[in-house]
C-alpha cells in the first residue's frame, strides 16, 4: 500500500536549517522518498539578495553529498519547479547564502514493504481476454467488434 503527504518547510536567516528524516523503526517496514515540487522566494525576500538552498544527504556511512538545489533572486527567479526525488532516509535543507524567506513544498511517498509471504504486490492474472472457444477476440473497428457470430 502507498500513501502521500504534503512536505513543506521555510527556511530564513532565523531557522536556516530544515531536516527530513525517516524514523530507525520505519525503515524495516516502509519505503519512503520525498519529492520537491517547487522552492519559492518569500515576498519578505531582500531585493538584490541571492538565497541558496543546499540539499545535504548520505551517500554511505562515512560520506555525505552537499549540493546547490536553488538559487533565487527577487526580480529574477523567485519559484523553482525541480522535481526532485530524494529516495534516501534522510535529506537536510540548508539556505547556505541569503535572509530568505524560501519555502520548500513537495510529496512524502510511503509504500509498506511487506515480506514474500504476505506479498500485496501479487496480481491475478485475468484470462478473460479470450473467447469461450480459447481464441482473443478480433481488434474493435469504429467502436464494433468485427467478429460475426
Amino acid at each position: 500500500m502507498e500513501t502521500e503527504s504534503f512536505y513543506g518547510v521555510e527556511l530564513s536567516e532565523k531557522d536556516p536549517l530544515a531536516q527530513f528524516e525517516v524514523a530507525e523503526s520505519d525503515k524495516e517496514v516502509q519505503d519512503q522518498k520525498l519529492i520537491i515540487k517547487q522552492i519559492s522566494l518569500g515576498a519578505d525576500a531582500k531585493q538584490g539578495e541571492f538565497n541558496v538552498v543546499q540539499a545535504e544527504v548520505k551517500v554511505d556511512e562515512k560520506q555525505t553529498l552537499k549540493i546547490p538545489i536553488a538559487v533565487l533572486k527577487v526580480g529574477e527567479t523567485r519559484v523553482l519547479k525541480p522535481n526532485l526525488e530524494f529516495p534516501s532516509d534522510s535529506v537536510t535543507f540548508k539556505l547556505t547564502q541569503g535572509t530568505g524567506p524560501v519555502y520548500i513544498c513537495g510529496q512524502h511517498l510511503v509504500h509498506e514493504l511487506v515480506d514474500e509471504w504476505g506479498n500485496e504486490d501479487e496480481e491475478d492474472v485475468d484470462d478473460d481476454d479470450e473467447d469461450e472457444d480459447g481464441e482473443a477476440p478480433p481488434p474493435q473497428q469504429n467502436g464494433k467488434n468485427s467478429k460475426k457470430k
